[in-house]
């Protein structure tokens, strides 16, 4: 980093040690053992709830809108693990589930693009931990209630973006962010609804990103892109 750069009041390194991203309550989760009996595709290639093959058996579970959605996952790791800002180790990676799982990303681990592929490697994080086998030394999973999660990373700041809060712009929310030595962003991981009040009791700051009902993988992006504006190595 060149001296110019440690002086810049807006340079994102200058007062910020790194981003926290926590896509929260997301709809990855192994199937429920009230489901293996009667899923066919339970002894072959689906371990994980999906609405695409489990559509059928997910009618009576509970918090139906945030299960079965590993694609979510999927797509909004993939818009956070490709940008600039995280390829340069200024955002920590946290994917905490409905079911109370934990994935923590170590700085800079990339992520298959292809969403089977992507697949195949949860579905071995999540099996070597079942059996207490040795996991990728990159990737770790463990299980944490949300506000244990929250008390390990120390945020001096937390934002949640739902639809429930103040709206704001995606500049605007960003300057707010940058304004913070530790922040951690909350994204939720599921298709509908709001994050639970255990989740809520967390959130320091409840931001909606305007009007519109955006997509976890969008919004990922513009709160990304629109912090990576602050730092002169990506503007």
């Amino acid at each position: 980093m060149n001296l110019q750069n440690l002086f810049i009041i807006k340079n994102f390194l200058y007062i910020v040690e790194h981003l926290t991203i926590v896509l929260t309550e997301s709809a990855l989760e192994l199937l429920p053992d009230e489901l293996k009996k009667t899923s066919k595709s339970y002894n072959n290639d689906h371990i994980f709830l999906d609405k695409s093959y489990h559509s059928h058996l997910m009618k009576n579970l509970d918090n139906i809108d945030k299960r079965g959605r590993p694609d979510i996952v999927h797509m909004s790791s993939l818009s956070i693990t490709s940008t600039p800002l995280y390829l340069d180790n200024q955002i920590k990676y946290y994917i905490h589930t409905i079911s109370n799982h934990v994935i923590e990303l170590n700085f800079g681990v990339r992520l298959p693009k292809s969403y089977h592929r992507f697949i195949g490697l949860f579905e071995k994080l999540f099996n070597n931990y079942l059996n207490n086998e040795e996991s990728d030394p990159l990737i770790n999973i463990y299980e944490s209630s949300f506000s244990e999660l929250m008390n390990d990373i120390d945020s001096d700041h937390v934002v949640g973006l739902s639809r429930q809060g103040t709206s704001l712009s995606s500049n605007y929310l960003s300057d707010k962010i940058i304004n913070s030595p530790r922040p951690t962003l909350l994204i939720g991981g599921f298709s509908h609804g709001t994050f639970s009040k255990n989740v809520l009791d967390c959130v320091d700051d409840l931001i909606s990103l305007g009007n519109s009902n955006l997509e976890s993988h969008t919004t990922c992006s513009r709160i990304i892109y629109e912090i990576e504006k602050h730092n002169p190595d990506f503007s």
